[in-house]
C-alpha cells in the first residue's frame, strides 16, 4: 500500500516581515484555488457559457449564410428580370431559407 507524498515544507521564515509576505502569498494562491474549485461547481455557469457559446456560433453561421445568400442574389439579379419589388421577395425568401438551413445545422450537431 503505498502512502501519498506531501511535497516538503519551506523553512518557517523567521524575520516577521517575511513571515507576512508567506502569509500574504499563501492566502493569494488558498485565493485561487477557492475560485478555481468556486468555478467547477458552478454546473448552472457552465450550462449557462456553454448556451451563449452555441448561441454565438449559431449567429455567425446565420451571418455567414446571409452574407452568401445576398451576394448570390446581387450578382444574379444584376441580369434577372423583373422588377426591383420581384427581386426583393426573392431576396427575402433566400434569405430566410438559408436562415433556416443554419438553425437547422446548428440544432442538427446537438
Amino acid at each position: 500500500m503505498s502512502h501519498p507524498t506531501t511535497p516538503p515544507t519551506p523553512p518557517v521564515p523567521t524575520d516577521r516581515a517575511e513571515l507576512e509576505r508567506d502569509i500574504a502569498q499563501t492566502r493569494a494562491r488558498l485565493a485561487e484555488t477557492a475560485d478555481a474549485l468556486a468555478a467547477k461547481a458552478d454546473v448552472k455557469g457552465q450550462a449557462q457559457a456553454k448556451v451563449e457559446d452555441l448561441k454565438a456560433t449559431a449567429q455567425h453561421r446565420v451571418e455567414d449564410v446571409k452574407a452568401q445568400a445576398t451576394a448570390k442574389v446581387q450578382g444574379v439579379s444584376a441580369g434577372a428580370p423583373g422588377t426591383g419589388k420581384q427581386q426583393t421577395g426573392v431576396l427575402v425568401g433566400v434569405i430566410v431559407a438559408a436562415t433556416a438551413l443554419a438553425v437547422w445545422l446548428v440544432v442538427r450537431e446537438r
